[in-house]
């Protein structure tokens, strides 16, 4: 689908010139001034601290926190999940400013055609299923079991619950009655090809739980048998429209729970994510199986960064819920495990019990170490020797992970109570591990990447001031870019701000919060972000030259490492072009020194 260029560039500085960026996001987030910006909480992930700034006159915002920053447009993306494009359109409604008609492309229209007809399609499946249970005598055995498992009407009509009647062809023969051709049910595998021809409906006998997108589209059906007939789950296969590994169930009715209380449930199945919200419980999700995946995590932290897994009590649940974390803990996600007791799922367990009951797990829940040593005490036979051994071979590389030196001292002492090891060879453990990860390092490797991360922060902050500068006085680029040529830039995300202000002055295009947020990356966008914000709070105004001599004295400090690191290489290997190594070396070092 494609805009004219023209109209829709005109269009979208209409609908940003026309944007208050403050009373946007103050509709969202309660801010207050403080010197030129207004700060407030991060809705985006969870503080006590106000660590989100606004900068309206500049159109920016910025999390000092979770490092979210944009405009206006970027702002209501992430907090109404929805695409740049489309939080453009929203705040157009908004503002009553006209959206201009889209030209599609021969392609656009036969994509946008299918699609729509496969949701269709699906709608007419969840209704058939859905009457099928509710309005038929073939629906009675799926309402007996939904009902003995404590699922009355409300709910049934909230996920839109069905049931596939018993047969082969009861589906497919009413919706070919309908005009719905074979090929068309195959596709999105409501039907399956028997090998001695014909087709068989795949969903039969069967409780279905329509599975939704986040926009609340049918994009595939689970069924649950109602006997002892294998497999007990069903699934639509992978299709156009469904595909698992991006698919959170319930994410739709749960999102909004989620985000109110800054953290979601993620269980296995889907009977656990709809028992849970009978119960009251409705910020929870469905992975659909145990294999959480990081397109699932990316999905969830849109809402919020905090992740409770609750999977089940036995061998397999517990060994997904550890490459879940994983994953989660990839992701930046803050993870916890809630432990089900006895062996149960969540729905045995709230069936059981009560919701009060459930909430007091979630009060217990277990951090990502404190789960990882729980998991060890209960699969391993720590009264040995052979298993003190496992045990802390199992937990090394969890606690290596701790960079706070208090918290990793606090897992030690409790290590050493639960295991019944001294503290101090936990301690000689942990050293050799951290050791042993960086024993292949040359010694001048590791002291040079301390050496170098000093000079970070400082070049850091330096480069931030310079783009901020160039970003409101374009004429200084030429200025700059001769004192300091953009790979002498240490930060990769900040080269290609500086490319991206070059081209645009130019080519004489304009260069705002608009064209930025359409030619960088989120990343380089969120750090451009930060650059106005944060120099707009602070009180240097004209140090641009000290700067420049910061940025060049860090890559200068940089390339004497480098050339003293490959200097020792080739003096071992017995390689004379060392010399010439030591001759660049006395050059940085000289120019060094005249730049101090």
């Amino acid at each position: 689908m494609m805009f004219d260029n023209t109209v829709y560039n005109d269009f979208v500085e209409k609908v940003a010139a026309s944007s208050d960026i403050l009373k946007v996001i103050a509709s969202y987030v309660p801010l207050k001034k403080r010197g030129h910006n207004y700060w407030g909480c991060c809705p985006f992930h969870r503080e006590n601290t106000p660590s989100f700034s606004v900068v309206p006159d500049e159109g920016f915002f910025y999390c000092f926190g979770c490092h979210k920053g944009g405009n206006v447009f970027k702002f209501l993306s992430l907090i109404e999940n929805i695409s740049y494009g489309n939080a453009i359109k929203l705040q157009a409604e908004r503002l009553n400013i006209p959206i201009p008609h889209k030209k599609q492309s021969e392609a656009d229209l036969k994509r946008e055609t299918e699609l729509n007809s496969l949701y269709q399609l699906h709608d007419m499946a969840q209704t058939f299923f859905h009457n099928c249970l509710t309005k038929t005598n073939y629906g009675k055995a799926g309402l007996i079991y939904l009902k003995n498992r404590g699922i009355d009407n409300a709910v049934i009509e909230k996920f839109h619950l069905g049931f596939a009647p018993p047969g082969w062809d009861k589906l497919s023969t009413a919706f070919i009655k309908r005009g719905i051709s074979e090929s068309l049910l195959l596709k999105i595998g409501l039907i399956g090809k028997k090998k001695s021809g014909g087709y068989y409906d795949r969903f039969r006998e069967r409780v279905i739980i329509p599975i939704k997108d986040e926009k609340s589209r049918t994009v595939g059906f689970g069924g649950r048998v109602i006997g002892a007939e294998e497999p007990k789950y069903l699934n639509s296969p992978e299709t156009l429209l469904f595909n698992k590994r991006q698919l959170l169930f319930g994410l739709n009715e749960a999102k909004r729970a989620i985000r109110e209380q800054d953290y979601a449930i993620i269980v296995e199945g889907y009977m656990d994510a709809i028992s849970l919200s009978s119960h009251g419980i409705n910020n929870v999700v469905a992975s659909l199986g145990t294999a959480f995946t990081a397109e699932q995590c990316k999905k969830i932290t849109r809402y919020s960064p905090n992740i409770y897994f609750c999977y089940d009590s036995d061998s397999a649940g517990q060994t997904a819920t550890i490459r879940a974390l994983s994953i989660a803990r990839a992701h930046n996600a803050n993870a916890r495990v809630i432990h089900i007791p006895d062996g149960k799922d969540p729905d045995e367990f709230i069936r059981k019990h009560d919701p009060a009951a459930f909430k007091k797990l979630i009060a217990n829940s277990l951090n990502f170490i404190d789960f990882h040593l729980h998991y060890i005490m209960q699969t391993t036979d720590c009264t040995t020797l052979e298993g003190k051994v496992k045990a802390v071979s199992f937990i090394l590389p969890i606690l290596a992970s701790v960079d706070n030196l208090v918290e990793s001292n606090g897992y030690i002492i409790k290590i050493s109570q639960e295991l019944g090891i001294n503290e101090t060879d936990i301690r000689n453990e942990l050293q050799k591990y951290r050791h042993s990860k960086n024993r292949f390092e040359p010694a001048a490797a590791v002291s040079g990447r301390q050496f170098a991360n000093k000079t970070d922060d400082a070049a850091t902050k330096a480069e931030r001031y310079v783009i901020n500068k160039i970003w409101h006085e374009p004429g200084l680029l030429d200025y700059v870019l001769a004192a300091v040529p953009a790979e002498e830039f240490h930060d990769t995300t900040h080269r290609t701000i500086l490319l991206f202000m070059d081209n645009q002055i130019k080519q004489n295009h304009i260069m705002n919060n608009v064209t930025a947020s359409e030619n960088l990356s989120d990343e380089a966008y969120a750090e451009l972000s930060r650059c106005i914000v944060e120099q707009k709070n602070d009180a240097e105004s004209n140090l641009l030259d000290d700067y420049l001599k910061s940025i060049h004295l860090s890559f200068l400090k940089k390339s004497y490492l480098k050339h003293s690191l490959k200097a020792d290489e080739l003096e071992r290997k017995g390689d004379d072009r060392f010399q010439q190594e030591l001759i660049e070396i006395q050059r940085i070092r000289k120019e060094m020194d005249g730049a101090n």
